[in-house]
């Protein structure tokens, strides 16, 4: 969580830069010294830079580390800056977003600074770390890295009237997927590439800041902060539990054997068999396909034969009432033709469909 910078805060920021016990020199090349140093608990080194500058005043290279708008000037890697609000006149939360080498995704941090200025022949720090803000989360596209500490220290150099001495130090942690050992690598190398562009940068600051259409420093000069008031609740470290969504259960209300009822759960009632539905019957093979097949066409076959046996039975009784009477007549001789005519159907019909069923059959169980 965010919290107000004090004076033991900057005193131990003085400790760190200026104390070279358990740090290895990495690089000494002109005037400039760079050092690492292994963090217990973390597998990124904190790295520290000592340099200095012969033609560059605090005062300015302090204005260049504050001045939002001039950081877009400078800063090549630099893809958005957002200042979000002030806290007191010597605290601020911003937001930062800087470019990566390729396959790598850019990466973002929001900042609390914190600045202490003790006059002119004294020292200027500024000291910035991540905090969290409800309106900033980790968005798309990038990676929310960590700064655990950042910290410049600026002193006059007593050599020189117009130089001034600058140590560095920084321990961060880049997140996502980068190995430790890339990182630890590279940093010590990245330094000085900062330290060149910082340089390049003062310089060239005093001509720009003339062409702006305002000149101020709220930094130096509270009065003319603009920022919107934030407060230290807007920066806490709130930490978000997922709630497992589950689906919505309907009470049941069910007596139970004792009769009473129950609510909330489902109650199964004792003593009561639950029906169960019989086993269909599988069919294992062609044979039985061909049975029952067979057991269908059967049925119909005995229902036209009974048609066929009553027909003939009306015929019958038709004769024999005629033969009874006397001689047979005309009629009954044209009811003959026409019942042997009919058998004769009845018969050639019977024996074309018995001869299809017994094909259809034979069809059947035949094995595929």
């Amino acid at each position: 969580m965010a919290r107000i910078a004090e004076d033991s805060d900057f005193e131990a920021l003085k400790r760190l830069v200026d104390d070279h016990e358990g740090w290895t020199l990495e690089l000494s090349k002109s005037d400039t010294q760079v050092y690492t140093r292994p963090v217990a608990g973390c597998n990124f080194n904190m790295v520290k830079i000592h340099t200095e500058f012969a033609d560059v005043t605090a005062d300015i290279l302090f204005d260049v580390l504050h001045d939002p708008d001039y950081r877009k000037v400078w800063d090549s890697h630099m893809l958005a800056s957002e200042e979000i609000g002030i806290l007191n006149v010597n605290n601020d939360v911003g937001y930062y977003a800087m470019s990566c080498p390729p396959p790598l995704k850019p990466r973002d941090f929001v900042l609390q600074r914190s600045w202490l200025d003790t006059g002119p022949l004294g020292e200027q720090m500024l000291l910035s770390r991540s905090v969290p803000h409800k309106k900033y989360p980790p968005k798309k596209g990038y990676v929310r890295a960590m700064s655990y500490i950042t910290g410049f220290v600026l002193r006059t150099n007593e050599n020189s009237k117009t130089g001034c001495i600058l140590k560095y130090v920084a321990h961060c942690d880049p997140q996502g997927t980068l190995p430790p050992w890339l990182v630890n690598k590279v940093t010590h190398t990245l330094g000085p590439r900062m330290v060149k562009d910082l340089k390049k940068a003062a310089l060239g600051y005093i001509s720009w800041k003339q062409t702006q259409p305002h000149l101020r420093k709220p930094w130096r000069f509270p009065e003319e902060i603009n920022g919107p008031r934030i407060s230290i609740e807007d920066c806490l470290d709130v930490v978000e539990v997922p709630v497992q969504r589950m689906l919505p259960q309907t009470p049941s209300t069910q007596p139970t054997a004792n009769g009473k009822v129950t609510t909330g759960k489902v109650v199964k009632p004792l003593n009561v068999i639950t029906p169960t539905t019989p086993p269909q019957p599988t069919v294992n093979s062609t044979s039985t396909i061909a049975s029952s097949s067979s057991s269908i066409n059967g049925k119909k076959e005995e229902k036209k034969d009974r048609k066929f046996f009553e027909r003939k039975g009306k015929v019958d009784n038709k004769t024999n009432n005629a033969n009874g009477c006397g001689s047979p007549s005309m009629s009954n001789k044209k009811d003959e033709k026409k019942f042997k005519k009919e058998s004769k159907d009845d018969i050639s019909v019977k024996e074309k469909k018995d001869g299809g069923l017994k094909k259809r059959r034979s069809l059947l169980s035949l094995k595929f």
